[in-house]
């Protein structure tokens, strides 16, 4: 951690999951622990990869400022909630990551949009559209599993955001080929619409709650007097369909225009 705070990080992140049991063992919490501790006595934050509630509550017990990726095992019961709150952590639920791991098999109602296509990588369009990938995706012993996951992610985005924890954008894109980079942070939009979030809440969740997890609101996040001009102008109105985030006129970059439309 020495070694690590010369390099002046903005946080430290680490991994408490063994993948479903793919792997043999967690971080374990004297080694979590220690790193909080340590971290934080170089007035550096720490963020966690989660998926198990009873990891989450260890963590939150030992100072973790931000949870990285929805808790997936269980819903989120009302004590572990209180201290989430009382303690000031903040949630990225990045629900796209999960919605990912089984969507393609359901053919999506997006998957033939052109704000979609556009931002694929060569050849994962081709991939993700033939019959065989979507055939083993549906047969994959982990299917099942992975949307009940996804539908106890959205149920803990919902409680959190009602209780009053600060819930930040976060997507994961690009992680592998099949979370479109662009594309994903729209979807991640409909998708807490989805979870019960208004449109204009899931915004507000994407740009001011997201500027302040980074302590950048003091530049970011809102449209204001002294703040930086980087916005998107749409042609139809996200509050009546938050979809309508994805029809986009022009792209603002410090107050300039830098592209007609999406970036290309």
């Amino acid at each position: 951690m020495d070694s690590l705070a010369q390099l002046k990080p903005d946080m430290v992140k680490i991994w408490v999951d063994d993948f479903n049991g793919k792997y043999p063992a967690k971080m374990q919490p004297q080694i979590y622990k220690a790193i909080i501790k340590e971290a934080h006595q170089h007035n550096l934050r720490v963020a966690a990869h989660v998926y198990y509630l009873s990891d989450l509550k260890q963590l939150v017990a030992a100072g973790m400022d931000i949870i990285a990726h929805s808790v997936r095992s269980n819903v989120i019961d009302d004590s572990t909630i209180a201290q989430m709150k009382s303690k000031q952590v903040i949630y990225i639920p990045t629900l796209s990551l999960d919605e990912y791991a089984y969507i393609y098999a359901q053919q999506p109602e997006w998957i033939n949009n052109e704000f979609f296509k556009k931002s694929l990588e060569p050849g994962v369009y081709e991939m993700i559209t033939t019959e065989k990938y979507q055939t083993d995706l549906k047969n994959a012993p982990n299917y099942a599993f992975n949307i009940k996951a996804f539908e106890t992610a959205k149920q803990n985005l919902l409680r959190l955001f009602k209780a009053g924890v600060l819930i930040a954008m976060g997507t994961d894109s690009g992680a592998t080929p099949i979370r479109a980079q662009g594309f994903s942070e729209h979807l991640e939009l409909q998708l807490m619409t989805e979870a019960g979030l208004s449109p204009l809440e899931a915004i507000t969740v994407a740009t001011k709650n997201a500027a302040t997890a980074l302590k950048i609101q003091q530049q970011y996040g809102t449209l204001e007097p002294g703040k930086v001009a980087d916005l998107i102008i749409l042609n139809s109105d996200p509050v009546k369909d938050i979809k309508n985030t994805r029809q986009i006129f022009a792209v603002y970059k410090d107050g300039k225009e830098v592209s007609k439309g999406p970036l290309p």
